[in-house]
């Protein structure tokens, strides 16, 4: 990467992040939500994109986009995107029933699989809505700065969440037998290792569309899974929760670390061969 004028990219940086996070919170002035999509939802939901796609086109700056999704090079890449996030639902799902806090009922593979393949499309448009934004924009934006992955990880993370606000209550796959207060630090921890996870994948794909796959499949088939299939005992959501539980909170960092690892030990290969 060339020389960056930093001043301009750290007001670039806070513009997106203030302008994404007004029109959020303006959204539900419009109407909608999650189960009535009115105009105030559909443009909660493209605002990561809206105000990403301004910015590039008012400062005329394509070059860190990430848009070519260069299937081929990165087709390893695209496997661990598709299939991450089942594995660590389903380590996460057999921590609850090993501790006898979830439990399973009425299950169907193939109704299941008929419902997440159904949503999977839906939920790929809206991850490609938000990814255009998060990793398209913000993410190397945040890099370029010279951060270092967990401080680009949490600032992506703050915006993230205080995006998801004003409809968190909202959003079906989301129990709020705790209070609100409460549940959003989980949240955050949350979307700090999805970001650790999304920005090692796209640091190493050069492009934000495996990060829209990861994104689409976790909504897909996890959020089916919560709603229609997995019990969990009363005030132990915060732990066996297989969208936002402490299990899959534990089990991204620990699959982030083995990546992270992975990338380093990886470049110092080609270093050594280098020199």
């Amino acid at each position: 990467m060339g020389e960056i004028n930093r001043p301009r990219t750290i007001r670039n940086v806070v513009i997106f992040s203030v302008l994404v996070l007004i029109v959020a919170w303006i959204a539900p002035l419009l109407d909608g939500n999650a189960s009535s999509q009115g105009p105030g939802f559909i443009l909660w939901g493209i605002s990561p994109l809206l105000i990403s796609l301004l910015l590039r086109t008012a400062t005329r700056d394509w070059a860190d986009t990430g848009v070519k999704p260069a299937i081929k090079k990165n087709l390893r890449w695209y496997g661990i995107s598709a299939l991450f996030y089942p594995i660590i639902m389903l380590l996460a799902l057999s921590a609850g029933m090993l501790t006898s806090i979830t439990s399973i009922s009425e299950f169907s593979l193939g109704r299941y699989l008929q419902i997440a393949l159904t949503a999977l499309p839906p939920f790929l448009v809206f991850a490609v809505f938000e990814e255009v934004g998060w990793r398209g924009y913000l993410a190397p934006k945040l890099y370029a700065l010279g951060l270092n992955r967990y401080a680009a990880a949490a600032l992506l993370a703050l915006v993230w969440t205080a995006w998801h606000v004003p409809y968190l209550q909202a959003l079906p796959w989301v129990s709020f037998s705790e209070n609100l207060l409460g549940f959003l630090p989980r949240f955050f921890l949350l979307l700090f290792a999805t970001s650790l996870l999304y920005g090692e994948i796209r640091n190493a794909t050069g492009t934000f569309w495996a990060a829209v796959l990861i994104h689409g499949v976790s909504n897909a088939f996890g959020h089916p899974l919560e709603a229609d299939f997995v019990n969990v005992s009363a005030g132990m959501e915060p732990f066996s929760s297989v969208s936002t539980g402490f299990f899959v909170i534990a089990f991204t960092f620990l699959f982030t670390a083995v990546i992270i690892r992975w990338q380093i030990s990886k470049r110092a290969v080609v270093s050594r061969n280098i020199g």
